[in-house]
């Protein structure tokens, strides 16, 4: 069992508020069913049925720890991977156990193509395969951190699993921490509520940092237009094998609405390019979606004359990198702008 830290209220509530972490003062009265202001699931996995998030940050790129082995003999072994990053914390239905829990998310994990476990483990009734019940895994892995991970200090039983998934885009890399609330009350009841059990995941997504230099102003935009024809934009966003517009891809067409504005005899034809990851024709059809949903997103959010817009999927036969690796296919993965 996880040795009993002390925290005072007050500190706790001044280290969470901050604007990119979505939760209110005491989550864990909250009642079942209720999820925290601003949060969401995960595209990538379900959540458990009758769970509630009680914890949600999601950052544009950052860092995460990952065990990769016990903690039983000093610090754990880890690897660290960095991308964007979601983290939610779920209360659990009263009737699950932990066991179920695992079972349920490690389920849906492996639906999501070539998976590999990195790590899996589990503290419960003498079988010590994270660590020797005083902290020492969670310390080292998520930190001792109110909301997100200081319900984790007092687990009767705790669970753990490391994964990397393959898929299309690129390499996922998901962690998941189960573990039942043992408190009898106080302060460690705070997000996860005494006698409930919680789950924390964390998802790590394969874009290469280089896509976040992403928002080309339109002055910018007309410039490259002149000189080169065309300009290509790595800050309008679909997730993998989709084309549905990311809503951060909003500042990059509110720039190309810009540009539009500023000159009444542009006409312009979106591109959509792909990696080279899958067949060409699939690729194709992917390309042609997305540049079909940026110019209806121009047409119907910013004004921009259908008849100055037309569409079309490249697919990836116009690379401007190497697809061998992530940095090579982030930069092929692109909406480009042709003046004609």
């Amino acid at each position: 069992m996880h040795a009993h830290k002390l925290f005072s209220l007050f500190t706790a509530v001044a280290l969470t508020a901050s604007a990119s972490l979505a939760f209110a003062t005491d989550v864990s009265d909250l009642p079942d069913g209720t999820d925290i202001k601003g949060s969401a699931d995960h595209a990538l996995i379900q959540r458990f049925e009758g769970s509630s998030i009680r914890y949600y940050e999601k950052k544009a790129y950052a860092e995460m720890v990952v065990g990769v082995g016990s903690a039983l003999e000093g610090k754990p072994k880890t690897l660290m991977v960095e991308g964007p990053r979601t983290t939610i914390a779920y209360v659990m239905p009263r009737d699950a156990s932990p066991l179920e829990a695992m079972r349920a998310y490690k389920a849906e994990i492996d639906k999501l193509g070539d998976v590999t476990v990195l790590f899996e483990g589990t503290n419960l009734d003498g079988r010590h395969e994270l660590d020797s019940g005083v902290n020492q895994f969670m310390e080292a892995i998520y930190g001792d951190i109110p909301g997100a991970s200081r319900w984790m200090s007092w687990n009767s039983e705790y669970r753990y699993g490391a994964y990397q998934v393959k898929q299309d885009g690129g390499e996922f890399t998901l962690t998941v921490y189960v573990g039942m609330n043992a408190t009898a009350g106080g302060v460690d009841g705070y997000t996860i509520p005494p006698g409930r059990v919680g789950v924390r995941i964390d998802i790590v997504e394969p874009k290469a940092m280089a896509a976040r230099m992403v928002t080309v102003k339109s002055e910018a935009m007309s410039t490259e237009i002149r000189k080169n024809g065309s300009v290509s934009l790595y800050g309008i966003l679909f997730d993998t094998n989709k084309a549905d517009l990311k809503p951060d891809s909003a500042a990059a067409l509110v720039e190309i609405g810009k540009l539009m504005a500023g000159d009444s005899t542009l006409k312009l034809l979106v591109v959509g390019h792909t990696d080279a990851v899958g067949a060409f024709e699939p690729n194709r059809e992917l390309s042609q979606r997305r540049a079909t949903a940026v110019v209806s997103a121009l047409v119907a959010q910013y004004g921009v004359p259908a008849a100055r817009l037309s569409s079309f999927g490249a697919s990836f036969a116009a690379p401007v990198a190497s697809n061998a690796d992530e940095a090579g296919r982030s930069k092929n993965r692109r909406v480009e702008l042709v003046a004609y």
